[in-house]
């Protein structure tokens, strides 16, 4: 009995071992890449300036269709077909990374595990 769950803890120590180094390995892997790309396309986050505009046309925006619902209808109308397209094409991105990220966060690619 006692062999057979030191058979099974070291076993297990193995794998947790290996798992973590290949962890280790593809972690440090997607740094570098991740620095080389950083450095090659001169990629800096944005300034606290930047953020501030941003957010604040966005809020003055939100806020201007809140007050004046009619703009939204003449906004939705007025829009072109490549706008459309590019738009619905960011949906589905956005779509797949959250499946994507679901699907990671489960560990299985449907279904959650019942407890």
């Amino acid at each position: 009995m006692l062999g057979r769950i030191q058979n099974y803890t070291s076993g297990l120590v193995s794998k947790a071992n290996l798992l973590s180094t290949k962890a280790l390995y593809y972690g440090k892997v997607g740094a570098e890449i991740s620095k080389q790309i950083y450095v090659k396309e001169g990629l800096q986050p944005p300034t606290a300036a930047q953020f501030k505009s941003v957010y604040l046309n966005l809020y003055k925006q939100s806020l201007n269709f809140v007050l004046k619902p009619t703009e939204v209808l003449s906004f939705l109308k007025n829009i072109q077909k490549n706008e459309l397209l590019k738009y619905g094409a960011y949906g589905v991105q956005i779509v797949g990374f959250y499946s994507v990220g679901e699907v990671i966060g489960r560990r299985k690619l449907v279904g959650y595990k019942h407890r």
